[in-house]
């Protein structure tokens, strides 16, 4: 291969390795957005499929009774009527989209010309159609195997390829359609030499953390000069309580929130009484399993004096997550971020992080005034702060991180607060 061959090579490779990298970025700050839009453009084909019918029946019935076959297959048989509704609906929500794609969600593309972006949109926007329509043929056949009544077939199966549809939209529209010009890499923190922790409390709920607990605590009275420190106890029955009495001996700013005998048990109701016992002006709330960085503590604190009402540690890498642990918390961010959104809640780029820190006297007022406000065995306690907080008062910054895998003991997170999550998410 000559030396020509060998820089297009390299060069072709670069772009791939460049979109790809726009497109995981475009999945954390654009997806929720473009669902929005594909939820929306649902409404408007359904709606003008509807209009058009009823238009056509009323002027044209006769061409109710001409049908025009798709393929050499009877599943797709369309009577003019059916197949101008299909077209108008097709259109319309294809056009509607674009317009929002383009000023709303990819607002920061890079300019092209407009009929020619257009054109990319709706052939992307054709395909999806195509898919969509398949897809649903295909999966209400392969229901109805299994449900007797075929508007029974149907619900699961317009889900199923709404879903696939929408993914299959995104990536092309990513990838090809719109250029995103992404914000250059953000400008490191830099912790003062001289810093003191002493207006910091850290916040860690346990629950049988003894392999991890008294190592977090050597490291934060280490590396954190006159921080203070609550470990908010569920009952433990594996030594945790009993490592932090000792350690509080002889370190009083780390203290025990022993709720052992509490009436109501779970990680946000453990929370929120930490808040509530809070005396220094600002906190941050981690996990004692190290999958939240201690070192990012030291970048959580700085960016709290910079006027935050809240500073979110978010996940910028996952690695060693599977591919259904990766879909769940993206179903889950998208039902968050769209709660946080109807709500006019102030919101952040990873709203299911518990990693994150904010202005005590004011989250102490968001749990006085909501007292009925929370899910006390939840365990998305910053979720439920942010959808008290109003979007228009409330400042929230972010501090990126890699989220660790856990090394020692057993993660607690079980399907009771999944549903948890989402009774604190829907209403």
């Amino acid at each position: 291969m000559d030396t020509k061959e060998e820089s297009e090579k390299k060069k072709f490779g670069e772009i791939l390795k460049e979109r790809f990298h726009r497109v995981r970025i475009g999945l954390k700050n654009r997806l929720f957005q473009f669902t929005i839009v594909s939820l929306v453009g649902l409404g408007i084909n359904t709606l003008t499929v509807y209009l058009t019918e009823v238009i056509m029946y009323k002027y044209w019935p006769h061409l109710s009774e001409v049908f025009i076959p798709i393929g050499n297959s009877t599943l797709f048989n369309y009577s003019i009527i059916g197949f101008v509704s299909l077209i108008m609906g097709i259109a319309f929500a294809t056009t509607s989209n674009f317009l929002l794609n383009k000023f709303w969600t990819f607002r920061k593309a890079k300019s092209e010309n407009f009929f020619l972006q257009f054109l990319k949109y709706a052939l992307v926007g054709g395909s999806g159609a195509i898919l969509k329509l398949f897809l649903t043929s295909g999966l209400i056949k392969l229901f109805l195997l299994f449900i007797p009544l075929e508007k029974n077939a149907l619900i699961p199966s317009t889900i199923i390829a709404f879903i696939v549809t929408v993914f299959w939209n995104y990536f092309w529209n990513e990838f090809w359609t719109f250029e995103v010009l992404e914000k250059k890499t953000e400008e490191p923190i830099i912790i003062p030499k001289d810093i003191d922790y002493s207006d910091i409390t850290i916040i860690t709920p346990t629950f049988n953390e003894n392999e991890n607990i008294g190592l977090l605590m050597d490291l934060l009275f280490e590396k954190f000069p006159n921080v203070n420190l609550i470990v908010a106890d569920d009952g433990s029955n594996d030594g945790t309580r009993e490592q932090v009495r000792k350690f509080s001996e002889k370190y009083p700013k780390f203290q025990l929130l022993d709720r052992e005998t509490e009436e109501i048990h779970g990680l946000t109701i453990s929370v929120i009484d930490a808040i509530k016992m809070t005396k220094t002006p600002y906190f941050i709330v981690m996990d004692c399993d190290f999958q939240h960085p201690p070192e990012k503590v030291a970048e959580i604190a700085v960016k709290l004096t910079e006027s935050y009402h809240f500073v979110v540690g978010e996940r910028d890498e996952i690695p060693e997550w599977s591919f259904k642990r990766r879909l769940i918390s993206w179903g889950a961010s998208v039902i968050g971020k769209f709660s946080l959104w109807i709500h006019r809640s102030a919101t952040c780029g990873d709203v299911m992080s518990g990693f994150f820190g904010g202005k005590t006297n004011y989250a102490q007022i968001i749990i006085e005034k909501n007292p009925k406000g929370f899910r006390p065995k939840g365990y998305k306690i910053m979720f439920e702060l942010l959808k008290h907080s109003p979007r228009k008062d409330t400042k929230v910054g972010r501090v990126g991180y890699i989220f660790n895998p856990r090394i020692r003991g057993e993660s607690k997170i079980s399907k009771k607060h999944i549903i948890e999550f989402l009774k604190s998410a829907l209403p």
